[in-house]
């Protein structure tokens, strides 16, 4: 006759650290995934492992709304990955925060318009690929990463090199303004 003894289980328990107070409020935060603006995406991917998760993480976090915000980003890429395309994001829920004089869009330009190439984004290949992200306000390009007027941009030479205003010439070719 075999005998086994086994050792008791001394790993931390798996249910979330959440307090009394706060579980109920972190759980409904969690059932948006349940909401009729993902239902779309329901049949392809069941929404509640990402729910669990969220709640685990936000009890883990004290309620902390990145960590809900970074879970419903990750059940849209992979809604997106099966071809389901949902615009969940708007100025009270999980805004994404712009720089200035740029603000949110579901789906921006992949070649967005700069003081190098004021008419970038008008001329750029359109492919289905959307991303969501930030795009400058109107009358405003990206130069090193900020918006600027567009009246700031800087010239071309006869050889169509660009100049910002702010570089210094040792010469003085002739300028087209872009």
């Amino acid at each position: 006759v075999l005998s086994c003894s086994c050792l008791p289980d001394l790993r931390e328990d798996d249910d979330p650290p959440c307090t009394a107070e706060n579980k109920e409020a972190i759980e409904k935060d969690c059932n948006v995934l349940k909401s009729d603006k993902f239902k779309a995406c329901h049949s392809l991917v069941n929404p509640d492992n990402f729910i669990e998760i969220c709640i685990y993480d936000m009890c883990q976090y004290d309620g902390m709304k990145s960590a809900l915000c970074d879970i419903v980003q990750v059940y849209v890429d992979t809604c997106k990955n099966h071809g389901i395309t949902i615009k969940w994001r708007n100025s009270t829920f999980c805004p994404l925060p712009c720089p200035s004089r740029s603000h949110y869009e579901d789906c921006v330009s992949a070649c967005p318009s700069t003081c190098n190439d004021i008419f970038a984004s008008s001329l750029c290949e359109k492919t289905e690929e959307c991303l969501e992200g930030c795009e400058c306000d109107d009358n405003y390009v990206l130069s090193n990463g900020n918006c600027v007027p567009v009246s700031s941009c800087g010239c071309r030479d006869d050889d169509n090199n660009y100049y910002s205003v702010s570089s210094l010439w040792s010469k003085s070719p002739t300028f087209k303004l872009v």
